[in-house]
């Protein structure tokens, strides 16, 4: 798996003439090599040339993360030897470059420092094509993102329950967590966001000391990881009853997230999914309120290629997997979002998300 897709990227980097692409921690680095791995204070690369090979550029205590069935060679150093040493024999070993690839949204200055040890012309942006590669998931990380989503979903069924009058936001984003961690997730891959009443206004209202009130709307926006992929959800629901005009509020984001998703197939471009759910809104007499764009793509990253977005107009094909998220936000009144993780087939669309969309009254 990983193999082919190095293959695909060294293809990539062959017509683009980059003799290397220098991958740091982090999703790209586990995409084409499996190795999953933070930016640290210890420095760490990946390294695929334009012959495919691989060799890793790591510290001792992270030996044991690497899997040389993938193929690779490995340099590595002690605490007390520091990177100088092994980034010398890579310099011999790759001998004078013209071109590195490397991502220029993720390698901070501390990383650059030590690639220009190395003996190069040019430095390229190698992101894009990664990006581009990054965007149609195979069978093997949808099953993973299937069961991330399973995460979520139990999660959130068992936590409303414990939702009620007087219990703080932080509280209820605490027990999602902890349901999240017993049923596999890795982490979160963004901070929760519980966000209760007027708190609700705020796209990324993340859970704070306010206490929930009745005759509030809770917007509940949290993620799982499983096996590095991630599921992305959002469901709003109500403590006790609420006013006629925060209930058509809802309805009109329920409308539009269902009939972005039912236009979703190959060849409907990303702006066209925003437009549907934008002119639903706004007919709604509530565009104005509608600040964001209407999803992200999503894998190993929460954030990634496609956006779904005005002035996107990027045609989706069979593969790519992104959010669905619409939403109203009234400052000082209240918030509603609603969030699916949906896949691009060969003749629409599969909603991995079965979690009601009717209003949930606590």
């Amino acid at each position: 798996m990983f193999q082919t897709r190095r293959e695909k990227l060294v293809s990539r980097m062959q017509q683009q003439h980059v003799d290397i692409a220098i991958l740091v921690p982090g999703p790209n680095m586990h995409y084409f090599t499996g190795l999953h791995l933070k930016q640290s204070e210890r420095l760490t690369f990946a390294v695929i040339t334009a012959t495919n090979d691989l060799y890793f550029l790591l510290p001792q205590v992270e030996l044991n993360k690497v899997d040389l069935s993938n193929g690779g060679v490995i340099l590595s150093y002690s605490d007390e030897e520091g990177p100088t040493q092994v980034i010398q024999r890579l310099k011999k070993e790759m001998g004078t470059l013209q071109t590195i690839g490397v991502e220029f949204d993720a390698m901070r200055v501390h990383e650059q420092q030590s690639i220009d040890m190395l003996t190069y012309v040019n430095l390229s942006d190698i992101g894009e094509s990664i990006r581009e590669l990054r965007m149609k998931k195979d069978q093997q990380e949808l099953a993973y993102m299937r069961q991330a989503v399973q995460i979520v979903e139990e999660s959130l069924t068992a936590t409303l329950p414990t939702i009620e009058v007087g219990v703080t936001e932080m509280e209820v984003a605490a027990q999602l967590e902890y349901e999240m961690r017993r049923r596999g997730s890795e982490g979160t891959p963004f901070g929760t966001i519980v966000a209760s009443g007027y708190r609700g206004a705020l796209p990324h209202g993340r859970a704070s000391t306010k206490k929930i009130k009745a005759g509030e709307f809770i917007v509940i926006d949290f993620g799982a990881i499983y096996k590095g992929y991630v599921a992305d959800m959002t469901r709003t629901v109500a403590l006790g009853d609420v006013s006629p005009t925060l209930q058509n509020i809802y309805n009109l984001v329920k409308q539009a997230n269902e009939a972005a998703i039912e236009a979703i197939k190959p060849g409907t471009t990303a702006q066209s999914l925003d437009s549907i759910a934008r002119e639903i809104i706004r007919d709604g007499g509530y565009g104005d309120y509608f600040t964001h764009r209407l999803g992200h793509g999503i894998g190993l990253s929460a954030h990634e290629e496609p956006y779904l977005m005005q002035r996107n107009s990027l045609v989706l094909e069979e593969g790519m997997t992104f959010t669905v998220e619409p939403g109203i936000y009234i400052q000082d009144v209240a918030g509603v979002r609603i969030e699916d993780n949906l896949i691009v087939t060969n003749n629409g669309y599969e909603n991995l998300m079965t979690f009601s969309k009717e209003l949930i009254i606590l």
